[in-house]
């Protein structure tokens, strides 16, 4: 079936020459054969670190000026700000979108959906670890005490994990329920902020992740394998009432 995200037509050769091209350069793409616990995307097909930009040195004005803003928005955020942000935080799964497809979107009722998704997962969190063990980029909390994130966190800080999910999760989900588009998209978003307003990740951090989310979905619905399995779920969406798409 035809590929499109956000309004531009995708086939394999646009997605290789064109969302992701990238030059020869001196960071080398993860060896194939490496690592056999990728499903979707082997690790010769993508390597983040090849469009992600160096992340900003922890004595740079720009983690400086970021490290002001965490500052404000920890001393302004609402009560509901924080609460949402925290739920968030304790939801790395696809059914963080329940606030847009309603009641009937959980992992009881769509047992094919929820297993798709985690296989999903199971891909984001290998490909989203590669920049992250690579530039070990301080939390913010490690560079300013003063922020006290919202939930434990784990690991280096870019690029952003959550986020990179957030938006890969919403990219494949706006596929299966495409008259949904704009409000999954939205909510991508929204979760991804949310680890901003959390105090969790840098800015930076979050806009790293939603580079690699969106352009690891792309390579994702590029290859027929796994938009048949896509077709699987959005048979089980539309059973449920929930997309009404071909």
């Amino acid at each position: 079936m035809p590929v499109t995200i956000m309004g531009v037509a995708l086939n394999r050769r646009n997605i290789l020459t064109g969302v992701l091209v990238v030059a020869a350069g001196s960071i080398p793409f993860v060896q194939a054969g490496l690592f056999s616990d990728t499903i979707f995307v082997k690790p010769s097909q993508f390597d983040a670190r090849q469009i992600l930009h160096t992340p900003p040195d922890p004595a740079s004005s720009t983690t400086k000026a970021e490290l002001a803003e965490l500052r404000r928005i920890q001393d302004t955020r609402t009560p509901e700000a924080l609460a949402k942000a925290r739920a968030d935080a304790a939801n790395q799964t696809v059914f963080l979108f329940k606030t847009v497809l309603g009641d009937g979107f959980t992992a009881d009722k769509l047992p094919e959906t929820a297993r798709f998704f985690a296989r999903v997962a199971s891909d984001e969190s290998f490909f989203a670890d590669v920049p992250k063990d690579f530039w070990k980029r301080l939390r913010p909390t490690a560079l300013d005490p003063a922020i006290q994130p919202c939930a434990p966190t784990g690991g280096a800080s870019y690029p952003s994990g959550h986020s990179t999910r957030g938006y890969l999760f919403g990219v494949v989900l706006a596929a299966a329920i495409p008259e949904k588009h704009d409000a999954i998209l939205d909510r991508a978003a929204d979760y991804a902020q949310n680890r901003v307003i959390c105090g969790a990740h840098f800015p930076s951090d979050v806009e790293a992740g939603r580079l690699v989310g969106i352009s690891l979905a792309a390579v994702m619905l590029a290859q027929s394998t796994f938009r048949q399995a896509l077709q699987a779920v959005q048979a089980e969406l539309r059973s449920a009432s929930l997309t009404a798409g071909n």
